[in-house]
């Protein structure tokens, strides 16, 4: 008779007690509730808020935190740079904060201009990181030439003249707008690039930036704060973020001096224009770099000048960004362009030109925004305000990213790398099928057939338990060697077919069932192979399943035996290429690789928990 039905008739004291019993138990349930969900809760992080450690990431409530997450991955987790893009001086992303007062007029006219400015102006974010884990752009590009070359990445690898193992291989040209010596290289790839960048959002896109460069180039010179800087300049500025680069060479010599060098070494060559009477200069230039061969520079230009006479001057925002007419330009510009005869074309100085056409005085300007300026060359970008409106305008699209992207590299990088899937199915199914089958076989033949040296077997089989596993790995090794089983399923399966706990434990159950079913069984002329199957297994299915759930965990669990006998990557199971990604991954990458492996035993364990707690209760009853 079960045991449940008699709890009623126990003492008050007993039922007190069993009930304080049931409380600890729940109360240490719910001590493990919550590891679990800091677990899952951080595998939905990224750098900002991946030392956070709460049960749900503040950025599924908190717009603040979801802007640092945003620009983060918008800037390619490159702080320096977005300091110098920005005009910051933010120590890390996780200290950005959200932009106060936002001025809408103006971020209306920054981002009605942003999309006017030309390719070399923008560049996609969100391409490299320093986390190593695949950036949103990089999907996207991938998912781009799947739908592009139907799935065919060998199509893909004779367009490119590439050898791609696999589409997360295909990477994506990398923009850098802001370093002088960029450039792309113009072939088909890149090409097909610039059809994938055009059809891409323009909250994916940062601006260059002039003024940022030519800060944080003066940081370098005169310092952080802005006290050096002012009594060489002779000026009053509260902070370097104040300087503004100007169109010409400013008239105070020691500006002038530093405006020069700038220009000359380090502002990106596509920002720099000539007045036409360099044109001359220009072509005088080209004629001594060729020896005046027209059909050389041709060769290398791509070009079919007749002479020298005919080469134009790069017009303005169009100066030459790769190849041989960018490197011309670039040594044009350092060593022959007469300084009164350079102007610049950098995005800010482009918006305060546009400005001025659009409202005609900083009076109106000032109206228009609220605000007030002395004069245009005190506005600035609002690059922070843009990205914050930019987001909130997309902000579902850009959580959702942030709650899939860990998982899609996890995902990613289980089914693509090897066959770790299949190798762990194999082991987890076949090792199951030999427990089930010689563990029941031994412990049927010890409990029906009494032998004298029975429980001389039993400690045997449970002497075994005493030793560590490492204990017996190498001549396990050694062994599975010498038949030449290593880096093979049987590896895996054979030195764990057999187990004494389980052996032992079956045993003890097989013992316990009724003698009378199998003298009855006897009497009707069935043989021990029908009664095993038709009387034991089926009343021993609970305990059964309790040794499948054990195997299942112990088999999906494996590690170190199944890196020390398959040593091929061919051959490695999940768990192998789980610790393998540890090498790489940041912390909220592996734990969620951890939910993901937890998932398969989780659900198990609720498909079959009706039948393992009757092969728990059960023995109890007996």
């Amino acid at each position: 008779m079960p045991i449940i039905p008699t709890v009623g008739r126990r003492s008050p004291k007993m039922r007190l007690i069993i009930a304080m019993l049931y409380t600890v138990l729940t109360l240490g349930a719910i001590t493990m509730v919550y590891p679990f969900l800091i677990m899952v809760s951080t595998s939905f992080t990224s750098e900002v808020d991946s030392d956070e450690f709460a049960p749900v990431p503040s950025y599924f409530y908190d717009d603040a935190m979801l802007f640092r997450k945003y620009v983060e991955a918008k800037y390619n987790e490159d702080i320096p740079k977005f300091n110098a893009y920005l005009s910051n001086d933010i120590p890390e992303f996780k200290k950005v904060e959200v932009p106060a007062n936002i001025n809408q007029q103006m971020v209306d006219d920054w981002l009605a201009f942003k999309k006017t400015l030309p390719d070399t102006y923008k560049m996609l974010g969100g391409t490299t990181n320093l986390s190593r884990i695949t950036p949103e752009m990089q999907s996207r590009y991938q998912a781009w030439l799947r739908e592009r070359y139907k799935g065919d990445l060998q199509a893909v690898n004779r367009a490119y003249t590439e050898s791609n193992q696999m589409w997360e291989e295909v990477l994506i040209p990398v923009e850098d707008w802001n370093q002088r010596q960029y450039q792309p290289v113009i072939n088909r790839k890149y090409k097909e690039f610039l059809e994938f960048r055009a059809q891409q959002p323009e909250r994916y896109f940062n601006t260059a930036s002039g003024d940022g460069l030519f800060q944080d180039w003066l940081r370098l010179r005169y310092g952080t704060e802005p006290d050096v800087l002012n009594e060489t300049w002779g000026t009053n500025y509260k902070s370097r973020f104040e300087v503004a680069l100007s169109e010409r060479v400013p008239s105070h010599p020691k500006q002038a001096a530093d405006w020069e060098e700038f220009v000359r070494k380090e502002l990106p060559a596509q920002f720099v224009g000539a007045d036409p009477e360099a044109e001359p200069l220009y072509r005088r230039f080209l004629a001594q770099q060729y020896e005046g061969n027209i059909q050389v520079l041709n060769a290398r230009y791509g070009t079919k000048y007749a002479g020298f006479h005919e080469i134009p001057l790069p017009a303005p925002r169009k100066a030459p960004v790769s190849g041989m007419p960018q490197a011309d330009w670039i040594a044009f510009v350092e060593r022959v362009l007469p300084t009164k005869m350079i102007y610049l074309q950098t995005p800010e100085i482009l918006y305060r030109a546009h400005l001025k056409t659009k409202y005609g005085s900083v009076e109106a300007l000032n109206r228009a925004w609220g605000v007030s300026l002395a004069s245009f060359q005190q506005v600035r970008p609002p690059y922070l305000e843009a990205d914050w409106v930019e987001m909130q305008a997309d902000r579902k699209a850009v959580k959702r990213e942030f709650l899939v992207r860990n998982y899609r590299e996890v995902f990613n990088y289980i089914v693509l790398h090897g066959r770790s899937l299949w190798n762990t199915m194999i082991l987890v199914l076949g090792l199951m099928s030999v427990t089930l089958i010689v563990n029941p076989l031994c412990a049927y033949g010890l409990s029906r057939f009494k032998l004298p040296q029975t429980y001389k077997i039993l400690l045997f089989l449970l002497a075994t338990m005493s030793f560590p596993a490492e204990v017996s790995a190498i001549p396990r090794f050694l062994l599975l060697k010498q038949f030449h089983l290593l880096n093979t399923y049987w590896a895996l399966i054979l030195p764990a077919m057999a187990n004494g706990y389980s052996i032992f434990l079956l045993k003890g159950f097989f013992d316990s069932l009724p003698s009378e079913l199998y003298e009855a069984a006897t009497i009707d002329g069935a043989g021990e192979t029908l009664m095993f199957t038709k009387i034991t297994v089926p009343l021993s299915l609970p305990v059964m399943a309790v040794i499948a759930l054990q195997t299942f965990t112990s088999a999906y669990g494996s590690f170190m035996w199944a890196l020390l006998v398959c040593q091929n990557p061919k051959m490695w199971t999940l768990m192998v290429w789980l610790s393998q990604m540890q090498q790489w991954a940041p912390t909220f990458v592996m734990f969620a690789a951890l939910v993901l492996a937890a998932i398969p035993t989780l659900f198990v364990f609720i498909l079959c928990q009706n039948v393992i707690m009757r092969g728990i209760i059960i023995p109890t009853e007996k």
